[in-house]
This record gives C-alpha cells, structure tokens and sequence, in this order.
C-alpha cells in the first residue's frame, strides 16, 4: 500500500467516525411522555378504588403526571378526542390539605393544585379539571372525596421488561435479547428507571443486571445499542467519564438503585424489554 492511498483510507475513516459522531448528538433528545406511555380515558363514572382496581386490570395504574410536558399531552389527548368537560379521577391518594402519594408508588414531586386546593380536611384522592374550550384551570387538581363517582384516566407502560435469571457475557445477553424479544433493556428516563427497578423488585434478581449500553472503546461516549436517545443517565459516583479499566458495559444495580460500569466479557443476569 503506498502512502497516498494510506492516507486516504484514514481520511475516509475518520469521516465516517465524525458522521457516526454527529449521528448520536441527533439522539441526544428530551424524552416526551407518549415513547414511554399510552394513555386511556375512560368515560365511565367509579369511585377511585374501583377506577384504580380497572386500571390495574386493563393497564398499569391511574395516570400519573411528572411534569407541565406530560399535562399537556394528556389535555390535548382529551381535546383531540372531543371529549366533554369533566372533573377526572388521576392517580393522586391520601391527600391531606398540603400533600398527597401516587397510587403506583412513584414520588410526588410535581403538583398542580388549583388556586385554594388541596382544602378537604379529610384524607381524600386527586382529580383533575377538564375544559375543552377554556383555559382558565384547565388542568389543575382538587381533592375529592375518594367515594365521589368520576371518570378517570389510566395509563400503560409502552415496553414491558423480562428479566432473564441466567448469566451471560454482555455480548451473549444482547444477542439473547434480540434473537427472542425487542433487544437489551433501555433506561430513557427516571420514571422508565423507577418501573424497572419496581419490576425488578418483584423478582428473585438482587444483583446487578445488564442493560443496553455500552461505550465507545476509542472516544468514551455511552449509547444505547438500539439507538434510543441518551437523555438520562445515572451513574454511581459519577463513573460514566473517562475508560477505566477496560469496563465498557453497563449494568443497573437494583440496591444502589445506580449504574455501574462493567467489563462486557464477566458474567451478569440481564433485562430485555419487549412492545405491548
């Protein structure tokens, strides 16, 4: 090989690796709510137990909101489907004048109370407000008398985990997962992280499990092998920088509720994750 063409090959490589570099900053995307959930308006009046005992039947749970995103796609879901105005059963529990749980367990962090609410003195469940045509608290929650009949909205996981109890080198894993389900776990953000750890808890797992991601050998950079965005990270002790010791692959650590770097070629049980 003469030199000229030498240079040119390397000049060729390192065109594509920038193409493959500027490919991943495209994936680096905030995660809306409609990749991780489906959301079901039922237009049947229960009380609250019964509403939820449906959900947990048809679905996963109430709804749950994390954030002003997630509201307004439920909102614009209930407009685009023409649906009447209506105070809604969502899956806000044991409310008492200043706080409150999700009924599936996750943390109540964001709140969007109307003006004067939560007011009932007694523990009570959440609603909230529906206008089709205003704006004026549309969206906003109340307390209400978990008794009270209202319509609700319900909520279903888009992927669903199968935790595989055998031990495997990461590469053998991701093989295994893409030969039977819909490829290695992908964790794209807290709440999807909370569901597994939740599904994973339920199971006899109790180590670390190996999940979809891996870096790059020569620059460092983490991606999920199916491609999904790397919006969320949760590395313990911040170890997701530099190569250390050759541990190029990821696993979740159900105590630690963190991730830990890890050589691709030891041994871990693992999580694939499968479609509705």
């Amino acid at each position: 090989m003469n030199s000229q063409s030498g240079l040119s090959g390397w000049i060729n490589m390192m065109g594509r690796i920038l193409i493959i570099l500027a490919g991943f900053r495209l994936f680096v995307l905030a995660v809306h709510g409609s990749q991780e959930f489906n959301y079901y308006y039922v237009n049947e009046t229960m009380n609250w137990t019964n509403a939820q005992a449906y959900c947990w039947s048809n679905f996963t749970d109430l709804v749950t909101i994390a954030d002003d995103k997630e509201l307004n796609e439920i909102l614009d879901n209930l407009t685009r489907e023409n649906y009447s105005d209506a105070e809604i059963w969502i899956g806000l529990k044991d409310i008492n004048m200043t706080n409150g749980t999700w009924s599936n367990g996750e943390t109540f962090t964001y709140r969007d109370w109307n003006k004067g609410e939560p007011s009932n003195n007694f523990v009570s469940c959440g609603t909230m407000y529906y206008h089709r045509n205003e704006t004026n608290h549309n969206g906003t929650w109340n307390d209400c008398g978990c008794r009270n009949n209202k319509t609700f909205i319900c909520y279903a996981v888009k992927r669903k985990f199968h935790a595989v109890n055998t031990n495997m080198s990461w590469f053998s894993a991701l093989e295994h997962c893409n030969s039977n389900y819909n490829g290695m776990a992908t964790i794209r953000s807290e709440r999807e992280e909370w569901h597994l750890l939740k599904y994973l808890n339920g199971t006899n797992i109790r180590e670390k499990v190996w999940i979809g991601m891996r870096s790059s050998r020569v620059f460092g950079f983490w991606f999920w092998m199916n491609d999904d965005p790397v919006a969320y990270q949760n590395w313990v002790n911040d170890s997701s920088g530099a190569i250390q010791d050759n541990q190029n692959c990821a696993t979740l650590d159900p105590n630690q509720k963190k991730w830990v770097r890890q050589g691709c070629a030891e041994q871990a049980q693992f999580v694939c994750y499968k479609d509705n």
